[in-house]
């Protein structure tokens, strides 16, 4: 059984969908838990595994539903059986370790400014993957994760975590708008696209005429990234890179100096 949680949470892992693995670290009495059981548990509450089930478990599992929404690591629990209303007795203690929420960058386009964003995204502890349509680009990166993929597929070989962030800079006008379609029904906490503001226009005039509503693409950052006055590819990766991290951070787009001490 344990070989099945693991799998199940590598599963959804690598989908995008951070798991809380769950372990019984200690046990009293008649507890129903066992020392060394494992329970994984998705945001939706699906579980795989279990840690003896009843009142206790039910409360773990919300208590993994929390610290992955609030993107902790780690929790920790200890319970009384008796004061949770169980008949059993006994308690249990344990904690809860989440994988794969790790800073998340998925890049739509495996031009210039995907290479070096790729680069920049990496340096400041990001996990990258890069989704393209030419494999012969694949080479151009490094520490990434490289999917071939065209717009038709991508809901076959992508989801998107909501703690994820988005950059689309693909090669074209078409490929924009079928990568900014996938991204909004994937609900990112961040969805960036390059382009001039007339070619936004442009685009989100087809997007809206799809059925997508404003509120959709107010959300969208475009023109992306902060205005640095540069078109070289490693400044506009920066640039980008730099709104992310606000948004990310929580931050206000201030210089330091201003700041009040």
């Amino acid at each position: 059984m344990t070989r099945e949680i693991l799998l199940f949470a590598e599963h959804h892992i690598t989908q995008g969908h951070p798991v809380a693995l769950v372990s019984i670290t200690k046990t009293n009495g008649s507890s129903p838990a066992s020392l060394g059981q494992l329970m994984a548990v998705l945001q939706d509450g699906s579980i795989k595994g279990t840690i003896g089930g009843g009142t206790t478990e039910y409360q773990v599992i919300q208590m993994a539903i929390s610290a992955i929404q609030n993107r902790e690591k780690i929790f920790e629990f200890n319970f009384n059986h008796a004061e949770s209303g169980m008949v059993c007795g006994g308690g249990m203690s344990g904690f809860g370790h989440i994988l794969g929420n790790e800073n998340h960058l998925y890049i739509f386009g495996g031009g210039h400014v995907s290479q070096s964003l790729a680069k920049v995204a990496s340096l400041t502890g990001f996990h990258v993957t890069i989704i393209e349509d030419r494999p012969e680009l694949k080479d151009s990166f490094t520490n990434v994760q490289y999917i071939v993929s065209t717009a038709k597929d991508y809901h076959n070989h992508i989801t998107i975590s909501p703690f994820a962030y988005t950059v689309i800079c693909t090669r074209g006008h078409q490929t924009d708008e079928d990568a900014l379609k996938f991204c909004i029904s994937q609900h990112p906490q961040y969805i960036g696209m390059i382009g001039s503001k007339s070619k936004v226009r442009t685009l989100f005039e087809r997007v809206r005429s799809a059925g997508y509503t404003q509120d959709q693409l107010d959300s969208i950052y475009t023109p992306i990234g902060l205005n640095i006055a540069s078109a070289l590819p490693t400044e506009i990766a920066i640039a980008i890179m730099a709104e992310i991290l606000i948004i990310k951070n929580k931050g206000t787009l201030e210089h330091k100096r201003n700041q009040q001490s």
